[in-house]
């Protein structure tokens, strides 16, 4: 079954790579090690992604937490992991990551969902 969802994975990624659009970067950021008084510089990590970027889908908007005013980017999920302590910089401008969807949720993903908002 592992081996249906990697051949979808390498599916999704060359479908995205198709219609990527502008520059999208990952920013990963992994808090430093110091003490709690002074923790340190925190460390980014950018990873340039093949996605796509629209206004969020209706079926996520909840009024609470996601708003119709947000952005989402669907990525592949061949590579990096999207987290929610990292951020997503569109051209340039950059943005909070408010939820990430795996696709499908459990085993290999295919693709990812992450929606954020500056």
């Amino acid at each position: 079954m592992d081996d249906f969802y990697q051949e979808m994975q390498d599916v999704a990624t060359n479908l995205i790579g198709e219609f990527k659009q502008g520059s999208i970067t990952y920013i990963d950021v992994k808090p430093s090690n110091g003490p709690a008084d002074d923790p340190g510089k925190a460390q980014e990590t950018r990873h340039l992604i093949e996605g796509t970027a629209r206004g969020v889908s209706f079926k996520y908007i909840d009024k609470t937490s996601i708003v119709a005013t947000d952005l989402q980017v669907t990525m592949s999920g061949k590579g990096v992991k999207p987290q929610i302590t990292g951020f997503m910089e569109v051209d340039g401008v950059r943005h909070k990551i408010i939820r990430v969807v795996q696709k499908p949720a459990a085993g290999v993903p295919v693709a990812f969902t992450v929606i954020f908002r500056k």
